[in-house]
């Protein structure tokens, strides 16, 4: 009875040792240069093992990853991934008014394509302001146009799967304008600024393209709106 209780022992001795051997772990500091430590944790959270942990240390930009090597080399090819410098892009926008021509135009009518005029059924366009936006991808920005006028925007690289429903490559390399505002400010009786919201839309550009898009709830053809976005340049630096 003895013999076989020494032969269990040192069976589950063998076992046990086996075990730890296959979850050896290491530890490795990794210091972030443009990404935060709490998007960057948040990243790796999910490619821990049971046996992987994370000290997180944001006043130094650093993480202490402590897992399986292979576990480790996984983590440090996604930080070079994802630890970069934004991108930036420039985008121009123009606010427009419909109304009528006149003989000999004026200052601020803009020369624009004749189909636009006729999908919005206007004789003539007047600038009302024009904006050169240029800015980091992922943070939100505002810009005038005209004195009362401004538009906001959320700019950011979309991304895309490997393939579309029906086989063919996704283009990819577009820019998207999520949550496009065009809003009418005024001053109230009592100094407050008040907003008018005219317009809430996605917008899906590629380089150097033009979009136009009606604003405004009028059929009124002097009172019609058109943002007109062109997309000069985004990308990573």
């Amino acid at each position: 009875m003895l013999r076989k209780t020494l032969v269990s022992v040192v069976v589950i001795g063998i076992a046990a040792a086996v075990t730890a051997a296959n979850l050896e772990t290491v530890s490795r500091v990794f210091r972030l240069e443009h990404a935060s430590v709490s998007d960057a944790s948040a990243a790796i959270q999910p490619m821990l093992s049971d046996a992987g942990s994370m000290t997180l240390q944001p006043k130094l930009s650093r993480i202490v990853v402590q897992d399986q090597p292979e576990i480790i080399d996984r983590v440090s090819e996604l930080i070079a991934k994802i630890d970069h410098i934004p991108g930036a892009y420039s985008i121009q926008i123009d606010l427009l008014k419909g109304g009528k021509a006149t003989p000999y135009g004026t200052v601020d009518e803009v020369a624009v394509e004749e189909r636009l005029r006729k999908m919005f059924k206007v004789e003539a366009f007047h600038r009302i302001g024009r904006s050169t936006i240029e800015g980091v991808l992922g943070s939100p920005t505002r810009a005038k146009l005209g004195t009362t006028f401004q538009v906001s925007l959320l700019a950011q690289l979309p991304e895309y799967p490997e393939s579309t429903p029906w086989g063919a490559p996704d283009p990819g390399n577009r820019l998207q304008l999520r949550q496009l505002v065009l809003e009418r400010t005024a001053v109230a009786a009592d100094g407050t600024l008040t907003t008018a919201e005219l317009l809430r839309t996605n917008v899906l550009l590629s380089p150097k393209q033009t979009v136009y898009i009606g604003a405004g709830n009028s059929e009124d053809p002097e009172d019609v709106l058109v943002l007109i976005v062109h997309a000069e340049e985004f990308g990573s630096r």
